[in-house]
């Protein structure tokens, strides 16, 4: 649609889709039960501030968002730019990652009810670092290209998978929605500033996309890191215990 119709209108459609989707979900969603407006008192909207280990989350999350999301924006620039790939297929990278990223989500859910969900979730976004590191830094032919797409999909699926899951397996019932929000918030902050961030780091520095591929690959791997230092306090600094609402009852009693 951009090559026939222009950019503008190749984003109007994409909206309206959109839109229309949401007006028939609007339509026809109806909640199971009526729902009871509850007041919050003000001990509960500043208790996940004073947990250091969910602080330590909503860090984890933060900067971990930069280096899944650096990746996904610049998948198609650097594949036209660096790896030589022709306009049309560079712009089937992201598509393809998304296919993998697809079965990458099936995969690490089945995972994260075998061996944990933050177990599940700290190695494939680690896998997603070291992706980045081996593969997408040698990415200068559009094989490679392509190969980095598929694996790092695959890898960081998770990160969509099980991002919730994290603060709902940690948090007391009633404060679910409020600190599920509260991850969710700590997330936007990189998801609207990666983007210049990284653009900046490509103009300016010397090295230019290699510079782009190591922030990415730093911020997995250091966000994954935080996030284990959050998993291993929610645990009572066990390796192999399981983070969730029953190891962490004395946290928020």
């Amino acid at each position: 649609m951009i090559s026939s119709t222009g950019y503008p209108w190749a984003m109007r459609t994409a909206a309206f889709l959109i839109l229309g989707l949401q007006i028939v979900a609007i339509l026809t969603v109806r909640p199971r039960t009526k729902p009871v407006p509850k007041k919050m008192p003000v001990g509960r909207l500043t208790a996940p501030f004073k947990e250091f280990p969910f602080v330590m989350l909503l860090l984890g999350i933060c900067i971990l968002t930069y280096g899944i999301f650096i990746p996904i924006d610049y998948l198609a620039v650097q594949g036209l730019d660096q790896a030589y790939m022709s306009q049309e297929m560079s712009q089937y990278l992201v598509s393809i990652f998304n296919a993998a990223s697809l079965f990458g989500r099936l995969v690490s859910g089945y995972g994260a009810d075998k061996i944990g969900r933050w177990n599940m979730f700290i190695m494939a976004c680690t896998l997603s670092g070291i992706t980045e590191f081996a593969v997408w830094i040698r990415a200068e032919k559009p094989s490679i290209a392509i190969g980095f797409a598929v694996m790092f999909g695959f890898a960081s699926g998770a990160f969509i998978g099980l991002f919730g899951a994290l603060p709902i397996s940690v948090s007391p019932l009633p404060e679910i929605g409020y600190r599920l929000g509260v991850v969710f918030l700590a997330s936007s902050i990189p998801a609207l500033t990666m983007a210049p961030i990284g653009g900046a780091i490509l103009q300016n520095s010397a090295n230019g996309w290699l510079d782009v591929k190591v922030f990415g690959g730093v911020m997995c791997l250091a966000g994954s890191a935080i996030l284990l230092i959050s998993r291993w306090l929610y645990t009572d600094k066990k390796l192999l215990a399981h983070a969730n609402s029953s190891n962490c009852e004395s946290i928020w009693t």
